[in-house]
């Protein structure tokens, strides 16, 4: 007589899948070897250990059901549902198979794994035709059937191994119910993929500049899965279904109106926005570092009105540099500042673009425009890279390198949200003072994470306000402590770059990323939304405050315009520095659906429901009185609307880059 060890059934059944899935990747890379031979030993081994966090992933859940049954289900229950578990089994391993042969198709066409596209044309007559042409369809089902078939004999075979006969079957069965609960808390463990208190996301695969490589350790059913899990969630939601929008042609053409301003339109590549614009050549290349600072708030911004105002080191900064008094976060969150402030894109409603898969890469930002002028690249982030998918975003839209939490070895302090500012800018001058001793000129990308909830940062740095201090609604006591320690590292960055080489050749932008506590009964807390925004580069930009109606998503211009020389932008905000005829304004989103568009003394609010509603306020303050639409008003809606269905169609058709047709890959 023979049993079978249970736990040991349940490990071949997913040692099997994985080695369904691995197989497929080494399918890959040595179809593409000629694209990742230039990897070293140590990223060849990553990209096989990121594929198998990824399968696990995958592989876990779809087996934890079969797992749990097959661990604790009585033998008379086990023994009659053997046809159930077969047919599981089999539908498992057909659906694996079916998934990775159809991949490496998709790969050889699309020269990626299977993404969002899936979704997007999948329910297209025209597309699922062409599919059916260009894919040999019967012949990836026989060979998934079959492929199925064998991985059910490899399952067998396996686990007959592990066979034992009566004689030493308590041994084996009391070793195996050990192993048990052992057994399951690993699967439960694989299943979310990391020990960090943010689960795994597509962006994990994001591990190096190799495109092919990135695509190769990641895993297409994973993408596929979280993207049907973000639009079960209405993660990515479509302009026309939180506002009433003109057609893309009428859109389209009046962005074309409004950006004629700013230089001649190319009209020789897919994006109709395109424009060549020229500013005066500076005499060297100058290093330009934009600093995004976590939940920096005009509110308590002192250069600004802020009240009470915590920032003294910024303040003195704004004695000496260009400080624009009424800029604008685009939203509440911020990955919507990152993609204004360091791409010129406006919000979209739903999550923003640097979760959006269309936006992996081929998407306009300023390290791609200055890398064309041999600029090294760099993001640096306190933070973990994989939150929001900002490693895969940045990586693979114009940075070089991307330096997070784990990249700093001995960090003097740490919060739940990452390393202390302090860290992040001591790494970012040393980073700065090597590209200096080479002769590179650099662009970087800081954002900070010290000022964020639980409030938590090293003692001894500043000194903490009275425990009487009239806390502002919605702060609390320790918020406002961090945020004098936010800024006591702004000055220390500074302290520091002022002793160092390349302070005079380099150009420091420091920008808020979102507005905080959006309260009150407003149906958009406009003035919440103020943040600060500075430009500092003493011998380069003349001291002085523009008090005219900003946006995050100026500052890419402005910095192009600073920086000088002619280039190809794709940009949608404008240099704030230039005169315009026109009445500026910006554009802001409240809980990712309702749009306001402010300008000088106006604001119109783009409800849910269709509605505008126009207020206007005699000055600066906290009244807003409502108003009927003027015709002025209705113009700037309908140009706001033009920006916002411009941007979208960029988005979802991958156009958003300056380039023309002859260097674009098919």
């Amino acid at each position: 007589m023979t049993t079978l060890p249970r736990t040991m059934v349940s490990v071949v059944v997913c040692l099997v899948a994985m080695m369904i899935l691995s197989g497929f990747r080494l399918w890959l890379y040595r179809e593409r070897r000629s694209d990742v031979r230039v990897l070293s030993v140590r990223e060849k081994v990553k990209l096989f250990w990121i594929g198998i966090r990824l399968d696990g992933v995958i592989v876990s859940r779809a087996c934890m059901p079969l797992l749990v049954a097959i661990v604790v289900l009585p033998d008379s229950l086990l023994l009659a549902s053997r046809f159930v578990f077969a047919l599981y089994l089999g539908i498992f391993y057909f659906t694996l198979f079916l998934a990775e042969i159809a991949g490496i198709y998709f790969f050889r066409f699309y020269d990626f794994r299977p993404n969002y596209l899936i979704f997007e044309h999948g329910a297209d007559r025209e597309v699922l035709k062409t599919v059916a042409k260009a894919y040999p369809l019967v012949r990836i089902v026989l060979l998934s059937l079959a492929g199925a078939w064998l991985a059910a004999i490899a399952v067998q075979l396996l686990a007959s191994t592990a066979r034992v006969n009566a004689q030493g079957e308590n041994f084996w069965w009391l070793w195996d119910r050990a192993l048990t609960f052992l057994w399951l808390g690993l699967a439960a463990v694989v299943s979310r993929g990391t020990f960090d208190h943010r689960p795994l996301n597509p962006s994990l695969a994001a591990f190096t500049t190799n495109r092919i490589a990135n695509e190769i350790a990641g895993c297409g059913v994973f993408n596929l899965l979280y993207e049907w899990s973000q639009r079960a969630k209405n993660e990515f939601v479509v302009l026309k279904s939180v506002t009433q929008v003109p057609s893309v042609d009428e859109a389209f053409a009046d962005a074309r109106r409004i950006l004629s301003r700013d230089g001649r339109f190319c009209d020789d590549g897919p994006n109709p926005l395109t424009r060549r614009i020229a500013n005066p050549s500076a005499p060297a290349p100058l290093n330009v570092v934009l600093i995004v600072m976590e939940s920096f708030t005009g509110r308590l911004t002192g250069c600004l009105g802020g009240s009470p105002g915590l920032s003294p080191h910024l303040d003195m900064l704004a004695e000496e540099g260009l400080l624009l008094e009424r800029c604008y976060a685009t939203g509440e969150r911020t990955i919507q500042g990152l993609e204004a402030a360091v791409c010129s894109f406006p919000p979209l409603p739903g999550e923003g673009v640097v979760k959006r898969p269309q936006a992996r890469q081929h998407f306009a930002t300023l390290a791609s425009v200055l890398k064309q002028r041999d600029y090294a690249t760099t993001f640096l982030y306190g933070g973990q890279g994989i939150f929001d998918h900002m490693l895969g975003f940045f990586l693979g839209n114009g940075f070089d390198r991307f330096i997070e939490e784990k990249d700093f070895p001995a960090p003097s302090y740490k919060s739940p949200w990452g390393v202390s500012d302090e860290d992040l800018f001591e790494r970012a001058d040393a980073e700065f003072r090597r590209y200096h001793e080479t002769g590179q000129p650099f662009f970087a990308t800081l954002l900070t994470v010290s000022l964020h909830s639980p409030w938590q940062f090293p003692a001894g740095k500043i000194e903490p306000l009275p425990a009487d201090t009239k806390v502002p609604a919605g702060f609390e006591l320790d918020e406002l402590n961090n945020f004098l320690y936010a800024d006591y590292c702004i000055g220390q960055f500074i302290r520091l770059a002022r002793q160092a080489p390349y302070f005079d050749n380099t150009l420091f932008v420091f920008v808020g990323d979102h507005g905080v506590h959006l309260r009150g009964n407003q149906l958009i807390p406009i003035d919440d939304y103020v943040v600060p925004a500075l430009f500092l580069a003493p011998k380069h930009v003349d001291s002085g405050r523009i008090s005219a109606v900003a946006s995050q998503m100026d500052l890419p211009p402005t910095i192009m315009g600073i920086v000088g020389g002619e280039y190809r932008s794709a940009f949608l905000g404008r240099d704030i520095r230039k005169p315009t005829a026109d009445d500026p304004f910006a554009l802001v989103i409240y809980n990712k659906k309702r749009y306001g568009i402010v300008s000088d003394r106006e604001l119109i609010v783009l409800r849910e429901s269709g509605d505008r509603l126009t207020y206007q306020r005699s000055g600066f303050g906290p009244s807003w009185l409502q108003i009927k639409t003027t015709e002025t008003g209705t113009s700037r809606a309908q140009t706001g609307l033009a920006i916002l269905r411009s941007a979208e169609s960029l988005l979802v058709s991958g156009r958003y880059h300056p380039e023309p047709h002859s260097a674009v890959k098919n």
